[in-house]
């Protein structure tokens, strides 16, 4: 359990620090695409680095390919297209947050499809989850209807990413063959839709290439992480641990680029560690009645 929770919590910490490096390089001038490509390149060959070095096969069943290959067209690719269409019309706090309903996503799911039920614990961390995310976004300035759209499906895909980090035949590959295969829809797409609209370009500073590098790692790292954490503590604890997410991000984007802490901020943070707080409390009792 404790090693599932600092599995999780520490794929939430590379993904809360890595939008701040992205947001970096691309306030530098980096097109999007590009960043993608550099992105889900570096993804790709780590994953498949480490699946050489640790020997693991590369081979897969039709159906753990296709499924693979679903996970990263829908909570990679998708997900990532959603946000930034969001990102047009929306604060990026605003759509961050709206995104991050996704643990309560994930919870009602597994609870009702896969008739798992629910806990007065899990429940109050749904309420608390919610809430925060409403603090956390704030007013944000004016409310567009299609970004609006666009952030809570993301949170939607997203979290059908994760329940099928839990279900299905895939999850029998070995850790570093599945994010391979759940990498190659973005390297593929972006890498060739990059050059064929002119917008595959190095970044405009040397230090520009710290970040895409930072950028990369902490995601592939952030992904190992979240798979580990998820195969020992379920999707459902998983997701709402790992909202531990927005809180670093907004704290290390704060430090980074000076932004200023909002009232709204402070309250939605510590309502977001309250439901953390509820489901880790849920998640140890399950533990103790499983041992007992």
């Amino acid at each position: 359990m404790i090693i599932g929770l600092l599995a999780v919590a520490a794929a939430a910490t590379c993904m809360g620090i890595m939008p701040t490096f992205q947001k970096q390089v691309l306030l530098d001038g980096l097109p999007m695409n590009s960043l993608m490509v550099y992105t889900n390149g570096i993804i790709s060959l780590v994953s498949l680095g480490m699946a050489l070095l640790k020997k693991r096969s590369l081979k897969a069943t039709p159906i753990q390919f296709i499924q693979s290959v679903l996970m990263g067209t829908v909570g990679m690719l998708i997900t990532a297209v959603l946000l930034n269409t969001a990102y047009l019309y929306l604060p990026v706090g605003m759509a961050i947050m709206l995104n991050f309903l996704y643990p309560s996503v994930v919870c009602i799911v597994m609870g009702t499809v896969f008739k798992q039920g629910f806990t007065k614990l899990q429940l109050g961390a749904i309420v608390c989850s919610i809430a925060g995310m409403i603090f956390l976004a704030g007013k944000g300035g004016d409310v567009n209807t299609l970004g609006i759209v666009c952030a809570l499906v993301s949170a939607f895909t997203y979290g059908g990413y994760l329940i099928a980090n839990e279900k299905g035949p895939a999850n029998d590959l070995p850790i570093e063959t599945k994010l391979f295969y759940v990498s190659l829809p973005g390297t593929v797409l972006f890498g060739i839709l990059a050059p064929l609209t002119g917008t595959l370009a190095a970044p405009a500073q040397p230090s520009g290439w710290l970040y895409v590098l930072a950028s990369g790692l902490f995601t592939v790292g952030g992904y190992f992480l979240m798979m580990y954490g998820i195969s020992l503590l379920g999707a459902s604890t998983s997701a709402f641990v790992s909202m531990l997410e927005p809180i670093v991000s907004v704290a290390f984007s704060t430090i980074w680029f000076g932004d200023p802490v909002t009232v709204g901020v402070a309250v939605g943070g510590l309502l977001v560690l309250s439901s953390i707080l509820l489901i880790a409390i849920d998640g140890s009792k399950k533990a103790k009645a499983a041992g007992e």
